[in-house]
């Protein structure tokens, strides 16, 4: 599920109780700037002031734009309604909006804004302008010359794009940019911004575009790996890799494979998977009930096509093929706040694992339903189920099993030092499986599909060793009530010494996992390149 492919490279695992007691501090909530209370007072006339009532708010940013006032606060708005203002004082208030930490609002007339603010209070007096005569000399406008004036004047002007931005006003937000930039191309601060508001605004090639355009002016670590960050998840790669598995008492192998991703139109992205498996295989139970070994080759193919069907639903096609058998499969995500959801089928699907399936061309067909969601604050939570069908050739119906699987994930601090945990469920129960009697009288299974219900908890630290090399370790206990348990770990080393090329060393051990049913455990050492477009 798509579990599996979130948090950093490597998966990386941990012990229970420390998990356990991690992840209940890491539920403690954030203070917010709380507005408690709004009021205005009038004086009969167009002038009036206006007070909000603040809690857990020192430091906010103050802004106005002709009619509009745009507050930045320190912290998340709290819950209080404060668009009951527009309805209360119809005379004064035109728009209200709220998002995250910006309040945005617009005065129902025009006048002139003077604003004072403190720890518990922020006081907007706002004065209709006096009339004006014919004979009224318009006041002269001194050009700004002053070079700490002008560079203030462009700082509120990005902190006013980023409030709209907040306020999912990306297109106001990119023209205030713009026109810094059109003034001050090699302004970084503005850059960053609006490359940070086209990300936002779901233009992720013009974000990219737009970090590429800073590194080039200033090679500042963070920004490359903002940019490395948006190509993994969106961009298009060509990548291979090599990894050492000894699986136990069933067997050894060594996989390799070429991957990629690039999009055929904007709509249209392919991904790509090929994998050569070299296995070395001690004697197992064959389909015909004799007991021998198996040293060849294995090859499979996966093709992915994503279609971008609305701004909430996307289509996945998918086929398969290995020597043997070709297969297909289709999947449906929709974007259901604040995750998504998945339903996908797939037949035929090229299936091995640690049974004899792995020698035999097994296959699997499925139904699966998923429901994942990564939260702002770096939680990560999903569930799936999924019933299948395996087989091998010439008989398609061997066994027929249910599948349920659930991850929670979280990262924090425990004395200033960042670690994540988590807690992984992957559960199947087969439901039938089919017995035949060999030549000699003995009765056997042909797929032999073992019943697993694997719970496992960890915990691990990234560890940078330099701007561009990470090394990703954790450890793991993870309980089989239907088989082997004990503590594993994981590790990957990964450098980035180049901005669109991504190298990662993984090692590690697993008491037990579903690539490893009927075994003992699997231990594995592994290299693979990425270059990112």
């Amino acid at each position: 599920m798509k579990g599996n492919n979130v948090g950093n490279a490597a998966t990386l695992r941990g012990l229970y109780t420390i998990a356990l007691c991690t992840g209940i501090a890491g539920l403690a909530a954030p203070a917010h700037a709380e507005i408690t209370d709004a009021r205005i007072t009038s004086d009969g006339t167009r002038n009036f002031n206006m007070v909000l009532d603040l809690k857990n708010s020192p430091d906010n940013t103050v802004m106005t734009n002709g009619r509009e006032l745009i507050v930045r606060f320190s912290d998340p708005i709290g819950e209080f309604d404060i668009n009951t203002l527009i309805g209360t004082y119809p005379e004064q208030v035109l728009t209200v909006q709220t998002s995250y930490n910006v309040l945005l609002m617009e005065m129902a007339f025009d006048g002139t804004f003077a604003i004072s603010q403190n720890n518990d209070q922020l006081t907007v007096s706002y004065n209709a302008p006096e009339p004006t005569t014919d004979s009224a000399v318009a006041p002269v406008q001194v050009p700004q010359t002053n070079a700490a004036a002008e560079a203030a004047e462009s700082r509120r002007e990005i902190i006013e794009a980023r409030a709209r931005m907040e306020l999912g006003q990306y297109g106001h937000a990119r023209e205030i940019l713009g026109q810094i930039l059109k003034n001050a191309p090699d302004s970084i601060e503005a850059r960053n911004a609006l490359a940070e508001v086209e990300y936002r605004s779901g233009n992720w090639r013009e974000a990219a575009r737009q970090y590429g355009r800073v590194i080039s002016h200033n090679h500042d670590p963070a920004i490359v790996r903002a940019r490395q960050d948006i190509l993994k998840q969106n961009g298009s790669f060509i990548g291979a890799g090599a990894q050492f598995q000894d699986n136990g008492s069933s067997n050894t192998q060594i996989v390799a494979t070429i991957n990629g991703r690039a999009f055929i139109r904007d709509d249209l992205l392919l991904q790509m998977d090929l994998e050569n498996r070299h296995i070395d295989a001690d004697p197992f139970v064959n389909r015909n009930g004799a007991n021998k070994g198996f040293t060849g080759e294995r090859q499979k193919l996966a093709l992915k096509l994503d279609q971008e069907i609305s701004a909430r639903d996307i289509l996945q096609y998918r086929g398969y093929a290995t020597q043997n058998a070709p297969g297909i499969g289709a999947e449906w995500q929709r974007n259901i706040l604040p995750g998504i959801a998945a339903i996908g089928f797939d037949y035929h699907q090229p299936y091995w694992d640690q049974t004899s399936a792995v020698v035999q061309y097994g296959t699997r067909d499925n139904l699966a339903v998923t429901y994942d969601i990564v939260t702002s604050d770096d939680w990560d939570i999903g569930v799936g189920t999924s019933v299948n069908r395996y087989g091998l050739k010439g008989n398609e119906d061997l066994a027929r099993t249910w599948r349920l699987e659930g991850y929670i994930r979280d990262n924090f601090d425990i004395y200033t030092i960042p670690v994540f945990a988590g807690y992984r469920l992957d559960a199947e129960y087969p439901l039938s499986e089919t017995d035949k009697t060999a030549q000699d009288g003995t009765g056997f299974r042909p797929l032999d599909v073992a019943r697993r219900e694997v719970h496992e908890f960890s915990i691990g630290h990234d560890i940078r060793l330099a701007d561009y090399l990470t090394l990703s370790t954790g450890v793991a206990y993870s309980y089989d009530r239907y088989g082997e348990q004990g503590f594993g770990f994981n590790g990957a080393l990964i450098g980035n010494l180049a901005d669109q090329y991504e190298t990662t060393l993984s090692f590690g051990h697993t008491a037990n996992s579903s690539n490893s049913v009927g075994s003992s455990g699997s231990t594995f050492i592994g290299i693979s390149i990425k270059q990112y477009f």
